[in-house]
């Protein structure tokens, strides 16, 4: 037992050293005994293990204080490479990247039809050709990873995605039987909650929302992403906020993703005026178009009463909003602060996001990266 919890020491420490390097990008010896909380000693012989491996390099580009230059330590970030995958409702968004998440190529597909199968061989297809078209390195690719807007349970299995009428597919089995690379398939809520906690890492509990054509969530406690029993504690878009309101795709009524989504916003407004996307929506917005200025009301009402609920559920220290009608319109952010500003829950800081509609992606790549990492070190 004694020898086994040494080895797992020295595996954590590897991660560590690993994780502080692609965190600092570039950092010294001495600066990463400090970062890491290890003895040099410990760095020393990890990071000596760890150019043997070649994961990561070393140069002499840092700065002196006097005397030679240090040498600086930075991760071997072209040994390998990732594909995140962003499966919306009306696009598929792809990115290859390599280990210092670094896009390499991006692509989109429309999704013409809505049915598995044909999404699931136009996935295969273009995989196969970022393979054919990336140079071969030590590892080549070293994961797969897929962002969904609905519910994954715990094993990777998409148990539902409303608004595209998946039920109980198994996508990861088909990719890791054909590729035979580690497959990750996680709510693109969560996997935003992930992105963004690595650029705010001071904050130990948060609430990430994204608000595009479905809502989707991932809350951070304790900096853990929590997941819940089942694996979709972050389904926020189908808090009820109206128990007689409009009807959803998830069976029940009055839904937040129902009234503050971005095909909600357009359905709204079109019953006064035609407006075929939200750009032009928030266009309508600048030239202060009475009926934008309404539907603009209309939404962050809503948004006000889901936020209020799960600032008393969760009492996290921040929220971070994904939404491109609060990033294109700054008054929308300070009707909406206001709104939810309550003495009694000493109100937490709110934040718009800094990754935007990449944040899934972001954080897709991230997955693959941190279990290449674990298993080469722990194996």
């Amino acid at each position: 037992m004694e020898i086994r919890e040494t080895k797992d020491l020295r595996s954590l420490n590897k991660i560590k050293i690993i994780q502080s390097i692609l965190y600092k990008k570039q950092i010294s010896r001495a600066d990463l005994s400090t970062f890491a909380s290890l003895n040099k000693a410990t760095v020393s012989v990890i990071v000596k293990e760890l150019l043997d491996l070649r994961l990561i390099e070393e140069s002499t580009i840092g700065d002196s204080t006097g005397g030679r230059k240090p040498i600086i330590l930075t991760i071997n970030e072209d040994i390998g490479y990732v594909i995140a995958i962003d499966i919306n409702i009306t696009m598929i968004d792809i990115i290859v990247t390599n280990l210092s998440n670094k896009i390499l190529s991006s692509y989109s597909i429309k999704n013409e039809d809505n049915n598995f199968e044909t999404i699931f061989n136009n996935l295969f297809s273009l995989i196969h050709k970022i393979q054919n078209v990336m140079p071969s390195s030590i590892y080549n690719l070293v994961g797969i990873s897929l962002a969904v807007r609905g519910v994954v349970d715990l094993n990777g299995l998409i148990k539902f995605i409303p608004q595209l009428g998946w039920k109980n597919v198994d996508i990861k089995s088909k990719l890791e039987n054909e590729f035979n690379v580690p497959i990750y398939i996680e709510n693109d809520g969560n996997l935003s909650a992930m992105a963004e906690h690595k650029l705010m890492p001071n904050y130990n509990d948060m609430l990430v929302v994204d608000i595009d054509d479905v809502i989707t969530s991932g809350i951070i406690c304790n900096s853990q992403l929590v997941k819940g029993f089942l694996g979709f504690a972050n389904a926020i878009g189908h808090h009820v906020i109206n128990c007689d309101g409009k009807q959803c795709t998830c069976g029940k009524r009055g839904c937040l993703e129902q009234y503050c989504s971005n095909l909600a916003i357009l359905s709204h407004i079109n019953q006064s005026l035609p407006v075929k996307d939200i750009e032009e929506f928030v266009n309508l917005v600048k030239e202060e178009n009475p009926y934008a200025l309404s539907t603009l009301d209309y939404f962050i009402d809503h948004l006000a009463i889901g936020l209020t609920n799960l600032i008393f559920i969760l009492n996290c220290e921040v929220i971070v909003l994904n939404s491109y009608i609060l990033r294109e319109i700054p008054v929308a952010m300070q009707k909406l602060h206001e709104k939810i500003f309550l003495p009694i829950t000493r109100y937490q800081d709110l934040y718009l996001s800094k990754l935007g509609k990449k944040a899934p992606l972001i954080g897709a790549c991230n997955i693959c990266v941190e279990q290449f990492y674990k298993s080469i070190l722990t194996s």
